[in-house]
């Protein structure tokens, strides 16, 4: 039994020393753990204390926002509330008289009239004929500028009148006797339509130079008197006096179909020309051209421009101004 006991207790001891071996090699080779860096721990602890004052100060401020749009909001309301409705600023206003500004692109439409007078000097008459006088008429119409990136097109209706006195007229380079001499007296008038295309250079905030020309085409009406003349020394017109009958003073003194060359019918008696339509000589319809035109457009305010103008056509030399309302329109609220 006490061998029993023996063999029991050898064995209880071996397996504890199997069990307690690895245990005490896993502790015989750990390694000791390192000692805390006092200084290190001081570092970290401040930057986390930096790191929390920093969100609390931003979390602080994200708040005093807040606050202070909700504040903002709140006086906007009441303050809106408080304001009664008549008193409501309108909307800002773009339209003003004085802005003269034109837009690019835009057209804008003008309807007025114009006044020309028409200038054919005598020295210009003397390039077809002797004698002659200077001749004024006058036109006046009504136009209608469509105006854009300062390009204007001016259509027009006008009428002239190219009334004039008793003119003395001789056949150029004709010898200087009766039969080459007559008077005329016009009362002819005429119906124009025309167009003027003018180009425009700032020069001002109002004024604008413009250059270009003028075509068109007129209807003629009214009566042209061609009276021959004979030698009078107590005559109205240069010694000479019309002829009232064909033949009168004879032979030679311009009063006859002889004195005359080419001629088929006796212009006596304050003759009137016929027209073309009726084998005559006065027109029915005649051009206008105008080549160049140049002058000064004024623009005090939106709705009015204005126009001085100078220019040379088939009747002379002229000059004109003109008024023109604008239809630019207050743009609607």
């Amino acid at each position: 039994m006490k061998t029993l006991l023996l063999i029991a207790g050898l064995a209880a001891a071996s397996v504890a020393s199997v069990t307690a071996a690895p245990v005490a090699l896993a502790q015989g080779t750990a390694k000791p753990a390192p000692k805390p860096d006092p200084k290190k721990a001081a570092e970290d602890a401040k930057k986390g204390a930096a790191a929390d004052a920093k969100a609390a100060e931003d979390a602080k401020a994200a708040e005093d926002a807040r606050k202070a749009d909700a504040q903002r909001a709140e006086d906007e309301k009441k303050a809106a509330d408080a304001k009664p409705p008549a008193t409501v600023e309108p909307p800002h206003d773009e339209w003003n008289s004085a802005d003269v500004e034109e837009i690019p692109t835009k057209t804008y439409l003008f309807i007025g009239a114009q006044y020309r007078g028409n200038v054919i000097p005598q020295f210009m008459l003397n390039l077809f004929i002797d004698k002659g006088a200077t001749v004024y008429s006058n036109t006046v119409g009504i136009t209608l500028d469509k105006r854009k990136d300062g390009f204007s097109v001016i259509p027009a209706l006008s009428f002239t009148e190219y009334g004039t006195g008793d003119i003395l007229f001789k056949d150029k380079s004709g010898k200087d006797i009766a039969g080459n001499y007559t008077f005329v007296n016009s009362s002819m008038k005429a119906i124009y339509a025309t167009v003027d295309l003018l180009w425009s250079t700032k020069l001002a905030k109002n004024f604008d130079f413009e250059y270009g020309f003028g075509v068109g085409l007129g209807v003629v009406f009214g009566s042209l008197a061609n009276n021959w003349v004979y030698r009078d020394a107590n005559g109205a017109l240069g010694g000479f006096s019309k002829c009232q009958t064909e033949g009168q003073g004879g032979a030679g003194s311009g009063c006859s179909r002889a004195d005359h060359q080419n001629s088929d019918v006796a212009k006596v008696g304050d003759y009137t020309e016929k027209s073309w339509l009726d084998g005559g000589s006065k027109p029915v319809l005649f051009p206008y051209i105008s080549i160049p035109q140049v002058g000064l457009r004024f623009k005090p305010v939106k709705q009015f421009e204005a126009r001085l103008g100078l220019g040379f056509s088939l009747t002379g030399f002229w000059f004109g101004l003109g008024g023109a309302y604008g239809l630019e329109q207050k743009p609607k609220p």
